[in-house]
């Protein structure tokens, strides 16, 4: 039978055994031997032809009993990107001094009929008397699982690592180092490096849980730890570790894991101030829907009782007390349209409704109106300045919202302040893009961790104060929709200044 019209079929009268005979240099290799390898081995001389096979070779390729005498080439090929490189291989033999060579890594072993095909790592290797031995593995099974383990290593941020008692160091992933930024040459780190990189908080849990490990205790619990990065910042990881077998009272090896836990801790903190906040907001809405009603209450009873006095008619009412009620008169019902006008802006803004209607107005006639119509409302002992550039400046806003914020801030200004000043003005920020307006008193001041607060809705610094907690946060809400922001700066007892900055020119 010719060589290339070998069949894989069983060849009667005709074994491996017999034809190893004609091969001397291989029979010294019983059957039992090969067949106890777990690599599969193909024994060909130096015309291709085969003369011997295990077991392992048989059974992956599919092989009759015996391929003895039949062509290597005719019984497999080896593949790479599409193309047979079998051929290639065997030629590098051709020179003398090659006694070995390797597969193509990612190369594919498959029979000529196309019908098995597998990933296969080993070599071809010279042997004596022109003979040679094609030796492989399968790694089919190895590369799937190991590209399923990077997958999910990669995605996670989970890096693998072994402690190695020898170089008595550990060993771990190099996409641990890219990822921390830790520098390295060999992929390896001392314990002494490695606890010198940790937080001084938890060096204790970590040494007491790998004091354990290499005593051979099982510790089958994680760690949670923060490491100090290749930056200098600190990021929270979480290990666990495994020992491999005992060796004279001791592991034999030690592996474990580590994981990126910093995304998880991020939400936990967020989730944390969220719900903070969520409960806060709760509280505050409470004590705003209690103090709601006392404070539309007690301007409407002023209105109602002063507006009867006024209707009654009575003779004991002099014109002096008749102009002292309808002043009061027209305070409270100004404070009951500020507040109603609150309620009505908080609701637009939940819903997304609030408009603004921006037009060129001159900012320094704006700001005198409304310090001419709370000239009079400055209670004795306090001066109301107003303080603007001699030339008057143009900008693009809503002159209706902005006078809105402003008097707020001033109303509040008068409310706190029994002495001393209040100043109201504008000046142009250095650029000449920006102008910034500001209110500021001498009055009983904010505590410094209160500065941001005033800014939250419902919240009110003084709780037997007027008002309802609301008025700061629409501001911050109206500015901030003009394209600009808002922000106070105070000393308790000395007083505080309010800052609006706005846009010379409204974007498009």
């Amino acid at each position: 039978m010719r060589a290339s019209e070998c069949p894989n079929e069983k060849i009667p009268d005709h074994d491996d055994r017999q034809e190893s005979c004609r091969y001397p240099g291989t029979d010294c290799y019983p059957d039992s031997l090969l067949d106890a390898m777990l690599s599969g081995l193909i024994f060909f001389d130096s015309e291709g032809i085969i003369f011997r096979t295990n077991t392992t070779a048989r059974k992956d390729l599919h092989l009759a009993d015996s391929v003895a005498g039949c062509k290597l080439g005719d019984v497999c090929s080896i593949d790479f990107r599409g193309s047979n490189i079998l051929a290639d291989l065997l030629s590098r033999f051709q020179d003398p001094a090659v006694t070995q060579v390797p597969l193509t890594q990612d190369a594919l072993l498959c029979t000529k009929d196309g019908k098995v095909s597998f990933f296969a790592a080993g070599r071809i290797s010279r042997l004596e008397r022109g003979h040679f031995v094609f030796a492989y593995r399968n790694t089919v099974d190895e590369m799937t699982n190991e590209s399923m383990i990077n997958i999910a290593l990669s995605v996670s941020k989970i890096f693998p690592w072994f402690y190695d008692f020898e170089q008595q160091t550990m060993i771990i992933d190099q996409r641990y180092f890219d990822y921390t930024g830790i520098p390295t040459k060999d992929r390896t780190m001392t314990l002494e490096a490695f606890a010198e990189r940790l937080h001084p908080d938890d060096r204790a849990a970590m040494a007491h849980a790998f004091a354990l490990q290499l005593s051979g205790v099982y510790y089958p619990h994680s760690v949670p730890f923060r490491l100090r990065r290749g930056d200098d910042t600190y990021e929270w990881f979480e290990g666990q570790s495994a020992y491999l077998g005992q060796l004279k009272n001791m592991p034999y090896r030690i592996v474990g894991i580590c994981m990126s836990t910093q995304t998880h801790k991020d939400t936990e903190k967020a989730l944390t101030i969220a719900k903070d906040k969520a409960e806060q907001s709760d509280r505050l809405k409470s004590a705003f829907l209690a103090n709601m009603s006392h404070e539309i209450r007690t301007p409407l009873n002023a209105i109602v009782g002063f507006s009867n006095l006024l209707a009654g008619g009575d003779p004991d009412i002099s014109e002096e007390e008749a102009d002292e009620y309808a002043a009061l008169i027209s305070k409270n019902c100004d404070y009951l349209l500020t507040l109603v006008s609150d309620i009505l802006d908080l609701s637009r803004f939940e819903a997304g409704s609030m408009e603004f209607c921006f037009t060129n107005q001159p900012l320094g006639h704006i700001l005198s109106d409304i310090h001419g119509k709370y000239a009079d409302r400055i209670p004795a002992g306090v001066r109301f300045n107003l303080l603007v550039p001699p030339h008057d400046i143009r900008i693009d806003t809503d002159a209706l919202r902005l006078r809105q914020v402003m008097e707020h801030l001033v109303g509040n200004a008068l409310k706190f302040t029994e002495k001393g000043h209040i100043d109201l003005g504008y000046s142009l920020t250095g650029d000449g893009k920006e102008v910034r307006l500001f209110v500021t008193d001498t009055g009983c001041g904010i505590p410094s961790d209160m500065t941001e607060k005033v800014f939250d809705r419902f919240y009110k610094i003084d709780s037997f104060k007027q008002g309802a907690g609301l008025g700061l946060s629409v501001c911050k809400t109206i500015i901030e929709g003009m394209g600009g922001r808002i922000a106070v700066s105070s000393q308790p007892g000395k007083g505080s200044r309010f800052t609006v900055r706005l846009p010379m020119k409204q974007q498009k």
